[in-house]
């Protein structure tokens, strides 16, 4: 363990999670979304930074229809989250999978890992996705249409991911509607392809083609990083060389690009490597605090953040610090688990089994401010976590939109519950 760490950890492992009165103004979402077998609703555990929080669902709200003849089925479910809005609303997304296994084989005795691992014969019958917006707050769950078969401007629908991947969520309570929208390479890079949901009028509107404002040549790369909502507009990133933006509400949406500061755009080659990708992902964000957009990175050396001037476009160096100047132990690599949306002098790190808050200006570990991940490593788990602000109006907000033009086939469409008893 850190000497600097060890000390910060001994006063906060026991602290009890928040009750509803007492809610962070922003949390560290844990991405894996957890199922349980209540009969309940929806529920979220909220947890002071840098500790994660959670939701958990109940897997009844989830499951497929029963199969129509009697043979033996499995059935699979991955929950996670892919984004959160501006106003603190959550896109859920749930891989189901069934597959049918062979007649007179023990159902009840079989475990999932060994269907998944094909120890066991079997054969695949459906897989799809779901989408959900979800006021974690009031536990307030609301399925969204499933895509559209056809591709309509775009032509077939499987030039274009099928589940929820490089999806975002733009929110506007005061005007009681949000859009969801997905943005996807097409033509080689060339082209992008664009979903959008709006929930005025509760369908998916046509596909549509959009050509790359990138430079030519350069392919974006955005399966890693969480859409974000910012400026009225959706942020899709590449950590090798900046983002694109569009509004979706917009009857013809253009995207702009925004790049990465002079000095940290890495080679097209780069963003070609899905490992190189996955590692990079872990020490490179970009994200939004205190209304300015910012990007951060950290290495072995040095931790630094920029933030994007609104008047010349360009970004400026806000810090830029050595980490040794944080730890003694120079063979630790942090890594970025989040940056914080309300204190642009705060960034959240991972640091072998901890995830600890560093004041950048004052170039130190928060004193208490590390949390233990359970003896698991935020660094062979996920690369970071899903910033989302709990705004006080969120307790009492309905997911905005005409939300009467989609109903689920099950009690699942809405689930109104909030865990609000404090744990510990």
């Amino acid at each position: 363990m850190l000497p600097i760490v060890r000390g910060a950890v001994s006063g906060r492992l026991r602290r009890p999670l928040s009750t509803a009165a007492t809610r962070p103004p922003w949390v560290m979402m844990d991405r894996e979304i957890k199922q349980t077998k209540s009969r309940g609703g929806v529920s979220c555990s909220f947890r002071p930074p840098p500790s994660a929080s959670s939701i958990t669902i109940p897997i009844w709200s989830l499951a497929l229809e029963p199969p129509g003849d009697k043979r033996a089925y499995m059935d699979t479910m991955r929950c996670r989250l892919l984004a959160a809005s501006s106003d603190g609303f959550l896109l859920l997304d749930t891989l189901k999978s069934r597959v049918k296994l062979p007649d007179g084989l023990p159902v009840e005795a079989l475990r999932v890992e060994a269907v998944l691992l094909k120890a066991v014969p079997s054969e695949p019958v459906c897989r799809w996705s779901e989408r959900r917006v979800c006021n974690p707050v009031t536990g307030e769950l609301l399925c969204l249409p499933d895509f559209p078969r056809g591709g309509g401007a775009a032509g077939k629908a499987s030039t274009g991911c099928t589940d929820g991947t490089g999806m975002g969520l733009l929110t506007q309570a005061p005007e009681a509607r949000y859009a969801a929208a997905q943005l996807s390479v097409a033509h080689d890079g060339r082209r992008f392809l664009l979903r959008r949901f709006d929930s005025r009028k509760g369908v998916w509107e046509d596909d549509l083609v959009l050509p790359s404002p990138l430079p030519p040549g350069r392919r974006m790369h955005m399966v890693l990083h969480e859409v974000f909502d910012f400026g009225g507009r959706l942020w899709w990133v590449d950590v090798s060389w900046g983002a694109v933006c569009l509004d979706p509400f917009c009857d013809q949406p253009q995207l702009r690009p925004v790049e990465l500061p002079a000095g940290t755009v890495l080679a097209g080659s780069v963003s070609r490597n899905e490992t190189n990708m996955r590692i990079l992902d872990k020490h490179r964000r970009m994200g939004v605090s205190v209304g300015r957009l910012v990007y951060a990175e950290a290495d072995a050396f040095h931790v630094r953040s920029f933030a994007l001037d609104d008047e010349s476009g360009s970004w400026t160096l806000e810090h830029d610090v050595s980490v040794a100047s944080l730890w003694p132990d120079v063979k630790v690599l942090p890594s970025i688990a989040a940056i914080d949306p309300l204190d642009s002098d705060v960034l959240h790190l991972n640091v072998k089994e901890f995830t600890i808050s560093v004041d950048l200006r004052q170039e130190k570990v928060m004193v208490g401010a590390a949390f233990l991940q359970g003896g698991v490593s935020p660094q062979s788990a996920a690369s970071s976590y899903l910033p989302c602000v709990l705004p006080s109006f969120l307790g009492s907000t309905p997911i905005p939109g005409n939300n009467d033009v989609k109903k689920n086939k099950t009690l699942a469409d809405v689930l109104v519950r909030s865990d609000r008893q404090p744990k510990t």
